[in-house]
């Protein structure tokens, strides 16, 4: 498939009902398919929502993604990355990534971070395509913490 470029912008309150659509249609299926349907809930889905900061690409004049991010003391936690099935393989989610990575930049932030299913082989291609590094365990099984050191950060 052909790459798309994106615009990528600040959400907007009227993208509330296209965000839960989207990830209705994709992270609900991918939670069940790898055998862990708690991963997604929809009302945890909405309390992420509300309380990060989430941008959408744009393409072809439709909603091709978004991202979800939030500050914590010196990093950006990606908390989710969502692409429309119409858009995947297209470049989507390497968008997104770099959208983050140069606002964790502007932010003068020191690394990215991660929680990805170990299991989940597509996203740790991505998140490895853009020099993530596992970072730990978190407190929960079968999941890894991969992050990103960016420029002028001390190890």
């Amino acid at each position: 498939m052909d790459r798309v470029k994106c615009t990528i912008r600040a959400r907007r309150d009227d993208d509330r009902s296209m965000l839960v659509l989207l990830a209705e249609e994709t992270l609900h299926p991918l939670a069940e398919g790898a055998g862990h349907p708690e991963r997604y809930r929809t009302a945890e889905f909405l309390e992420l929502v509300g309380r990060a900061d989430v941008f959408v690409a744009e393409a072809e004049g439709v909603m091709a993604g978004f991202i979800a991010v939030e500050a914590e003391e010196d990093t950006l936690a990606l908390r989710c990355i969502c692409v429309s099935p119409a858009f995947e393989g297209r470049g989507v989610a390497n968008q997104l990534v770099d959208w983050a990575e140069g606002l964790a930049i502007d932010h003068r932030l020191r690394r990215l971070t991660a929680h990805v299913p170990a299991a989940d082989h597509p996203s740790r291609h991505l998140y490895k395509g853009h020099d993530f590094v596992p970072a730990g365990q978190p407190g929960e099984p079968d999941m890894l913490v991969l992050e990103k050191r960016l420029p002028g950060s001390v190890a």
